[in-house]
């Protein structure tokens, strides 16, 4: 699993595609659905987390396993997780967008610590960090 994180548009996904250009390629938006869908096989780009965990769950076991219940499904050699930081700056008075903040970053760290690699893009720069 190769998982891409930064800031809310700092170029995440257009570095990817720029870097799979030449695969094919199941992209999901996570973001825009209800449900993620079963992996395919070959190449699956998952992005928008934040948004689906936000829209879909209101509390963090359930959401941590339906994350994991689609990662779990797929090639783990062929996954690319595209990942926005929301953890940094001001922490939000609102108590669901303090929550989605917190699961978020409990997920980060979970998926980091399985991940083979983890890469940083700042305003469409990239760097390794595992």
């Amino acid at each position: 699993m190769h998982i891409y994180i930064g800031g809310a548009h700092n170029g995440k996904r257009e570095y990817v595609r720029t870097v799979l250009a030449h695969e094919n390629l199941q992209w999901v938006e996570a973001g825009d659905l209800s449900r993620l869908p079963k992996p395919e096989s070959g190449r699956v780009v998952l992005a928008g987390l934040e948004a689906y965990i936000s829209s879909n769950h209101h509390d963090e076991e359930s959401a941590m396993k339906d994350v994991f219940r689609f990662i779990e499904a797929a090639d783990q050699n062929q996954l690319v997780i595209i990942l926005t930081d929301i953890g940094r700056g001001i922490v939000p008075a609102d108590p669901h967008s303090r929550w989605l903040r917190d699961t978020c970053g409990r997920l980060n760290q979970r998926l980091f610590r399985e991940a083979g690699r983890v890469t940083r893009i700042w305003y469409g720069l990239a760097k390794e960090l595992k």
